[in-house]
């Protein structure tokens, strides 16, 4: 995997693009920026130009619709070769690397309020079978599934959540 690939997946703009697409199925980019409403149009455009150019997207449909053609996205069917451990140890480091650069400037920010903001850290370690990890993690998707159709507004605000499953260390 090249870096130039972890650079276009690891963008939040594009890791938001792919969620929608992951929700929805397929969506034209209209469709996409109405609920991603807080991304200028040509930004989101210019990001969906990226994920088609990289093979990260494709189309499902496209029509003619006033002199110009709508397309509608739908995520690639193998967007990426196969990984090695290594390439996938690369994305965990820079998905970690970007998400403590979100909180450096977080915490540079003059307006930081961590106990406004919800700010949480948290980690746990539980005794699990792969059956009782994949039953609790069907359990928090399905909380993540009741929410994660909400539109801006009424008081809300985008909030991110990281979850991150790992094995522990092996005691000696």
């Amino acid at each position: 995997m090249n870096k130039d690939f972890m650079k276009i997946i690891m963008n939040p703009i594009r890791q938001r693009i792919v969620q929608y697409l992951i929700i929805h199925g397929q969506g034209t980019t209209k469709e996409i920026g109405a609920e991603l409403s807080d991304i200028p149009p040509a930004s989101l455009y210019r990001h969906v130009k990226v994920l088609f150019d990289n093979h990260c997207i494709e189309i499902a449909d496209e029509k003619k619709i006033r002199g110009t053609i709508e397309r509608t996205w739908k995520l690639a069917q193998n967007p990426i070769a196969p990984v090695s451990p290594e390439d996938i140890a690369a994305l965990f480091r820079s998905g970690l690397l970007s998400l403590l650069g979100s909180f450096e400037n977080y915490f540079l920010s003059e307006d930081a309020d961590p106990q406004r903001d919800l700010l949480s850290l948290t980690t746990s370690t539980l005794m699990l079978t792969d059956e009782e990890f994949m039953d609790m993690m069907q359990k928090i998707g399905n909380i993540f599934n009741e929410v994660i159709y909400n539109q801006p507004g009424d008081g809300r605000k985008p909030r991110r959540l990281t979850f991150i499953s790992s094995p522990c260390e092996k005691e000696d």
